[in-house]
């Protein structure tokens, strides 16, 4: 933990730095999600093959987020971010250099794994400096790194490789994360280890301190809109060329001005209220807005569409990592976000997959209507799963 005391303002220096890398890095990031299948198909990959591919750093991030925990809560968030950051960019420019399928692989797995440390960790990291009671509030600040990212990274990176090429983007979106890793050295930071009850360092490696086994039906919530967002980050541009739809990036940056605008209210709703009551409208939006991407044949559906994500998915997910934070506490506040993610990487892994199955078989329609389908029977399971959690509390009062 930073310190002793819990911070007293939201706004103060150490925060700003770590929202700032986040838009950084995530930004990058996002430069390279909606042009990955397409250079994977330019090396001769299929649909499916190229969906396998890029939901395949979800699946490595699956594997590496519990270890990320377990280093957070272990070990100085600070440097562990500041590495995890700069071998980030260094993998992605690898990109750069990769002349073939076979190679893209391996890449993509070391990708993978700094990925998902340095995901985990700026999150984490980022909640030690926000005031107990703005909780919800400073969380939606947190994650709109992501949001940014998926407004100017997206845009960037289209423009990038059609002017210039892949290995550009590559290379420019890796030199950003390193940025972000060099910026996270200027964070003032202390770190002090969780103590054993006889005062020494708590070290076990104990499957406590890797997944908290109580939040994973959060996850699999959050695997389902992760799902709709994987599936149209990674084939929204593909699609908008087979059906002459032009100017695709608009609804990265619709998406991500809606949120922006949206974000501060949602948060303080959500500390005042409950996350469920931003969840389970969230669910019926992005459901809406599954099934008019899918439908879609110019661009003002995809700004509908866009605005109607960032409505329910872009408040959902933030509600979704709230809850998580809340119910184990600031001091685990890692192994939290770790679980949290945990679902967003299944959800960002199965997205790209199930999508290109089904976009190759019958077409990209049916690819996002049935994610839109999944995500209305989720806010049905996410409905019976809240009334259990309430009666279970009520017998145990």
């Amino acid at each position: 933990m930073v310190s002793e005391t819990v911070p007293e303002k939201l706004w103060g220096k150490e925060f700003i730095i770590v929202l700032s890398a986040g838009i950084i890095s995530f930004s990058a990031f996002g430069m390279i999600a909606p042009i990955f299948p397409s250079f994977a198909t330019g090396l001769g990959a299929t649909l499916s093959v190229a969906g396998v591919i890029a939901g395949m750093i979800a699946v490595v991030a699956l594997v590496g987020r519990p270890f990320a925990s377990i280093l957070g809560d272990r070990f100085n968030k600070k440097y562990l971010l500041a590495v995890a950051l700069t071998l980030n960019g260094l993998s992605t420019i690898l990109y750069s250099f990769t002349p073939n399928l076979i190679m893209l692989v391996p890449v993509r797995v070391i990708h993978g794994l700094m990925f998902s440390v340095g995901g985990a960790i700026v999150l984490a990291l980022g909640v030690e400096y926000i005031p107990k009671n703005r909780m919800g509030e400073g969380i939606g600040f947190l994650s709109i790194g992501q949001v940014i990212g998926m407004a100017v990274g997206p845009n960037a990176g289209i423009f990038l490789a059609g002017r210039f090429s892949y290995q550009v983007c590559f290379l420019v979106s890796g030199i950003a994360i390193i940025s972000a890793g060099l910026l996270i050295c200027a964070l003032r930071y202390k770190h002090v280890p969780p103590l054993s009850l006889d005062g020494s360092p708590k070290t076990p490696l104990r499957l406590q301190n890797l997944i908290a086994m109580e939040l994973l039906p959060n996850a699999a919530f959050v695997s389902i809109f992760a799902m709709g967002t994987g599936l149209a980050t990674s084939f929204l541009v593909i699609m908008g060329n087979e059906r002459s739809i032009y100017g695709v990036g608009v609804y990265f940056f619709v998406n991500a001005f809606v949120v922006l605008v949206t974000r501060p209210y949602i948060g303080r709703l959500t500390d005042r209220k409950s996350p469920a009551f931003i969840i389970i409208p969230g669910y019926v939006l992005a459901a809406a807005a599954m099934i008019v991407i899918g439908a879609a044949h110019s661009l003002l559906a995809l700004v509908i569409a866009a605005v109607l994500v960032a409505l329910g998915t872009g408040s959902a997910l933030p509600a979704f990592q709230t809850d998580c934070v809340q119910r184990l506490g600031r001091a685990r506040s890692t192994v939290a976000t770790g679980t949290y993610l945990i679902g967003m990487d299944i959800g960002m892994f199965i997205g790209p997959m199930f999508g290109g199955i089904m976009a190759d078989t019958f077409g990209f329609c049916a690819a996002f209507s049935s994610v839109g389908v999944l995500m209305l029977l989720g806010s049905g399971v996410y409905v019976i799963h809240k009334k259990f959690l309430m009666k279970k509390e009520k017998i145990l009062c």
